[in-house]
This record gives structure tokens, C-alpha cells and sequence, in this order.
């Protein structure tokens, strides 16, 4: 299998995630997709997780960002009221524009982690650009239309992944 296919390691949710894999990992920054690994493809604004979550990782000097492949108008929106910084139109599964915010942020990328719900776009994206990457399940069933095609070919992929452990889960790694 393509390595640029395989996660650093997988969760269910973003949420479940302890403070303690962060702490031995070393990061510092967390660039999160947003449509279904933040929130659902159609909640305009911040659930409250998502809230709890900023607040964890500011209590452990975590910077998070979202990077997303959506509009600049949803994912700036989204960002602006939780308070983080974004990049929008990152053309995921290309690298060239994660690797661009890196710079721009001033991002050590072994200290990043991004997180995101599809291989085919985040894993391949964040592994292009030399990050680790944690795939999470989805948060909902419901998807963007242009979402179904990649969900529907990753399927043998995942179970290949998770099947023959060739990502860990974070509890392992914690």
C-alpha cells in the first residue's frame, strides 16, 4: 500500500483524544479539517466540543487552525467565531498549500499534528507535507455531495488500515 495513504495513527473522534498523546508527541500546533472532523459539512458554526476542545488545547499551549478544502466564506466564518486561524482552499490531497501555512505560520512540521476524516484527502495531503496525520472516523453520515465518491473508494482502504493495523490507535501512542 502507498505509504502516503497511512495515517500516523487513528481515533474515533478528534474529542476522544487525551492530552497526554499530544504531550509525548511534542505538538504544538493541531490543523484540523473541518467538515465532519470538527463539525458536520452543514453546521455553520462552533458545537460546543468544538469550543471545549480550543480550550483544552489552550490550556496545554496548543495552537489549533483549521485547514480545509471548503470556501474561504464557511471555513473563516467558522474560524473567526471560535477564534482560530484557517486556511481555506487548501486543495487537498496537494501539499504545496499546507506546506505554504507551515511556512507562513512559522510551523516546525514535526511538532503539527493535522487531523482529518478522509484518506484520500487529509492523510495523503498532511503526509505530502512531511506532518503527522491522525484519521478519524466521521462525524455524521451526512456529506457533502462531492465527498460521497471519495468515502465510497477509501472504504477498502480503511478496513485494509484498520484491519491489518498498519496505523495505531492513539491510545497506543499516549
Amino acid at each position: 500500500m502507498n505509504h502516503h495513504l497511512i495515517p500516523f495513527a487513528i481515533a474515533k473522534t478528534l474529542f476522544e483524544v487525551a492530552p497526554s498523546f499530544y504531550a509525548k508527541l511534542g505538538i504544538k500546533a493541531v490543523i484540523s479539517d473541518l467538515d465532519n472532523t470538527l463539525d458536520a459539512f452543514d453546521v455553520l458554526e462552533p458545537s460546543e466540543p468544538v469550543y471545549q476542545l480550543k480550550k483544552t488545547l489552550d490550556s496545554l499551549g496548543i495552537t489549533l487552525y483549521i485547514g480545509s478544502n471548503n470556501s474561504s466564506k464557511r471555513v473563516h466564518h467558522y474560524a473567526d467565531l471560535l477564534g482560530v486561524k484557517c486556511v481555506s482552499g487548501l486543495l487537498k490531497p496537494f501539499s504545496w498549500r499546507l506546506q505554504k501555512f507551515l511556512r507562513t505560520e512559522n510551523l516546525d512540521p514535526s511538532a503539527v499534528l493535522m487531523v482529518g476524516d478522509q484518506i484520500m484527502t487529509d492523510v495523503k495531503s498532511a503526509n505530502g507535507a512531511g506532518v503527522k496525520i491522525l484519521l478519524t472516523e466521521r462525524l455524521t453520515d451526512r456529506d457533502h455531495c462531492f465527498t460521497w465518491l471519495n468515502r465510497h473508494l477509501e472504504k477498502p482502504l480503511r478496513r485494509r488500515i484498520v484491519g491489518r493495523h498498519l496505523a495505531p490507535d492513539w491510545r497506543e501512542l499516549a
